[in-house]
C-alpha cells in the first residue's frame, strides 16, 4: 500500500519543533547524572542549579538523592 503524503503536505512540511519542556528535563536529568557521579556539594552550586539537580534526580534513582552540604 502506497501512502498519500499529499492528503497532509503539514506533516511532510513543517519539521516537529524543539520542546522547551524536553530541553529542560533531559538538562535537569543529565545534571542530576553528573552530580551524582561526582558527589557533588550543594553548598558550592548557584541555588537555581540545585534545584535543577534536585528535579533531575528523581528520573534516575527511586528516592531522590540530598545533595552533600
Amino acid at each position: 500500500m502506497r501512502h498519500d503524503f499529499s492528503a497532509i503536505p503539514d506533516a511532510v512540511e513543517v519539521p516537529a519543533g524543539r520542546s522547551r519542556l524536553l530541553s529542560r528535563l533531559y538538562r535537569d536529568i543529565g545534571l542530576a547524572a553528573v552530580a551524582l557521579e561526582l558527589d557533588l556539594c550543594a553548598s558550592e552550586l548557584e541555588p537555581e542549579l540545585v534545584a535543577a539537580i534536585e528535579r533531575g534526580s528523581r528520573y534516575l534513582v527511586p528516592e531522590p538523592f540530598a545533595l552533600a552540604s
